[in-house]
């Protein structure tokens, strides 16, 4: 089979490799603080089991690379960590069960902690492979697409699964939180086989493409991308002291029921969805940069949002246009990654920016858990002044990017007025002129 062909294959393959890790990262990802919550939790132990996992997280992502090079395979990490991850999802649920219910959220944290390490582990593996698939001209529109179409199925299992702990919560939350573990690993399992059937190009790393996590920081001042990625932990930080304290603060402090919850989270879901494909084509025409330094900004404001009222409609519609940032920020991200490092060091440099962003969460959700019990109220609840701090360091790290980092393709040149105008053909409701869709489908 000749190297077209093997990649067409290979992009069918992750595509349902990505609709069933879809629908375990939806069950993780939303579902993970209301887990804890069960087996115990409180504020501060939410913001240790943040810390803990994703410190572990980052610390094993900087070998990541390292690994490879010995496996001389990225595909072999791939389908080895996500094999792994499979097999661990129902013992990290079952066995806190085993130990006295004062000790249970502790083994929760810990076994939590460990299975999330290898589900991340060979992220930047996936990401040099998959980036190899794709002309670099086509990948925001691209991972755009894949983007709204996966981020369907996600949004689809966080309803589901918000449903059925609604419905089990009247009769024994154990099995609904039981069958949402069960439903992970399963789902895990086949993006596993899926994975199996992915080509991996000739991909060889030379000598003069090995560099430490040191010599990546020692660059700081000349490396726009190193500068980048410190910055961009810098956001992650910010939006760790508050992120894994809005479920809290809805569950615990508004008393929400587990439908409303669900609700709520999903709006940024969908919104993000809907939305992706066309910040990817932005991205493509404008450049990665520029929607970097709109999304940075607008992603500050955010938690400011919180603060105006806690009437669950209006949450649904700031959830909204949460989701609609993030989705900018997220595509063009990792499209500037991509463009800004060679095959050979791709993975190496995903590696130490998933390091940085992992240390930026991991210090911003011990810091919120912290210094939760020690704030004074904002308009009555200590979850408010924690929302407001968030704002200020993602704001700080806004105006460092906007001023310190700089595109590195060629594309189209645009008035500032120009680009708000023609990113306004967005509407909010997905709406393109003409020409972005004639030009997103070549």
């Amino acid at each position: 089979m000749d190297k077209p062909k093997k990649i067409k294959k290979s992009l069918a393959a992750s595509f349902w490799d990505g609709f069933f890790a879809s629908i375990q990262f939806g069950i993780i990802d939303q579902f993970s603080t209301p887990l804890a919550l069960f087996f115990g939790a409180n504020t501060f132990a939410i913001g240790i089991l943040n810390f803990v996992r994703n410190s572990l997280v980052s610390i094993v992502q900087v070998k990541s690379a390292d690994v490879t090079l010995r496996l001389k395979s990225r595909k072999k990490l791939l389908t080895a960590c996500v094999f792994l991850t499979a097999a661990l999802w129902l013992p990290t649920f079952f066995l806190p069960f085993v130990f006295e219910e004062g000790l249970r959220i502790w083994i929760f944290i810990a076994l939590f902690s460990v299975t999330s390490s290898l589900n991340l582990f060979a992220g930047p593996a996936w990401g040099s492979l998959m980036s190899q698939y794709i002309p670099a001209a086509k990948r925001g529109a691209y991972f755009g697409w894949r983007g709204t179409v996966l981020g369907i199925i996600y949004s689809i299992s966080v309803f589901l699964a918000g449903l059925a702990l609604n419905y089990f919560n009247r009769i024994n939350l154990f099995w609904g939180f039981a069958i949402l573990m069960l439903t992970a690993s399963i789902t895990r399992f086949m993006s596993w086989f899926f994975l199996t059937k992915m080509y991996e190009p000739r991909w060889k790393v030379k000598e003069t493409d090995y560099f430490t996590f040191w010599d990546f920081i020692g660059k700081w001042r000349r490396s726009n991308f190193a500068r980048f990625a410190i910055f961009s932990s810098l956001l992650t930080l910010g939006v760790a002291m508050a992120s894994p304290f809005f479920s809290v603060y809805l569950l615990r402090e508004l008393k929400i029921s587990y439908s409303a919850f669900t609700i709520i989270i999903t709006a940024a879901v969908v919104t993000s969805l809907i939305t992706q494909r066309y910040w990817g084509i932005f991205a493509d025409k404008y450049g990665n940069i520029k929607i970097l330094k709109l999304s940075a900004f607008l992603i500050t404001l955010i938690p400011l949002g919180w603060l105006v009222s806690s009437n669950l409609y209006y949450l649904f519609l700031l959830q909204l246009l949460a989701g609609f940032v993030w989705a900018g920020f997220t595509i063009s991200s990792s499209n500037f990654i991509y463009d800004v490092a060679t095959s050979t060091k791709r993975e190496r440099c995903i590696a130490y920016f998933n390091f940085l962003s992992g240390a930026g969460l991991a210090i911003g959700s011990l810091i919120g858990g912290t210094i939760y019990g020690i704030l004074p109220p904002l308009l009555g609840s200590r979850f408010l002044t924690l929302f407001l701090i968030s704002s200020v360091v993602r704001l700080v790290s806004a105006v460092l990017i906007r001023y310190f980092t700089h595109e590195v393709k060629n594309v189209q040149k645009a008035q500032v007025r120009e680009f708000l105008f023609d990113l306004s053909g967005l509407r909010f409701i997905g709406l393109l002129s003409k020409e972005l869709l004639v030009k997103g489908k070549k």
